[in-house]
């Protein structure tokens, strides 16, 4: 009888360690991988080629400046890739010297460029409420008849409004002064004061009550009676017309 002969124990182990060598080998060039391939995306996303970067397009007209501008976007903007659009443009038109933003996605990148429109002052406004010197007593309105009080004033000859701080009011004034200087022609509008009752003021100083009803029919016949006085050479000047009459008026010199 022929004994089988046994396979030695030590092919079992060599065998069984080599297995988990392979297995160790395999693992290690895994994670080698993720952590390279982790590390290249690192590497790419640190490239200042890769980060979205923000051009200006700004109003000459505007009193403020870049830095200013940027200043208030600069958490939306710095070290992005790619920018929220629309909280850039609502924090910039919450400026109130600023009118418009557009902004506009450039092509084959996530860059933008921002282009500011200035406020256009249309008239100077001042707040018949106020009783003390404070920062929101004065202000400016729009050439869209939108009243904005910035912080930083700036010099303007524009005509003076005076009413409440009321947006339904400030627009209402805005056309009735585009129509009233419209009618008026050559002579310009210094003031409008608009209360229960419309009064306008002339260059060089003449005061016109319109009142609260007919007010156009009422400038109308102003006009008419300023140039026969002026015809009359009158000295007009200091001069205060009221027109709330029915059939006439009145002119006291103040």
């Amino acid at each position: 009888m022929i004994k089988k002969k046994r396979r030695p124990k030590f092919n079992k182990r060599t065998k069984s360690l080599q297995e988990k060598l392979k297995l160790f080998v395999f693992s290690v060039a895994i994670i080698s991988t993720i952590i390279l391939a982790v590390w290249s995306i690192l590497k790419v996303m640190e490239s200042p080629f890769l980060k979205a970067d923000v051009g200006w397009t700004i109003d000459k007209n505007l009193p403020i400046t870049q830095d200013l501008l940027q200043q208030s976007i600069q958490s939306l903007v710095q070290d992005k890739y790619q920018f929220n659009v629309h909280a850039i443009k609502q924090i910039l038109e919450s400026q109130p010297w600023v009118a418009k933003v557009q902004i506009d996605n450039q092509w084959f990148s996530n860059d933008i460029q921002i282009e500011v429109i200035s406020q256009q002052i249309a008239m100077r406004w001042e707040n018949i409420d106020c009783k003390t010197k404070q920062s929101d007593c004065k202000g400016y309105i729009s050439n869209t008849g939108e009243l904005f009080i910035p912080k930083k004033s700036v010099m303007s000859r524009a005509p003076l409004a005076r009413s409440k701080a009321k947006q339904n009011i400030i627009t209402q004034l805005y056309q009735d002064y585009l129509t009233y200087q419209k009618q008026a022609g050559a002579m310009q509008i210094k003031s409008f004061s608009k209360t229960h009752i419309d009064k306008l003021t002339f260059a060089p100083d003449i005061h016109v009550v319109l009142g609260y009803q007919q007010k156009q029919k009422r400038l109308l016949r102003f006009l008419k009676v300023y140039k026969k006085l002026q015809n009359q050479q009158v000295k007009m000047q200091n001069l205060t017309f009221d027109m709330r009459y029915p059939k006439g008026f009145t002119i006291k010199y103040h």
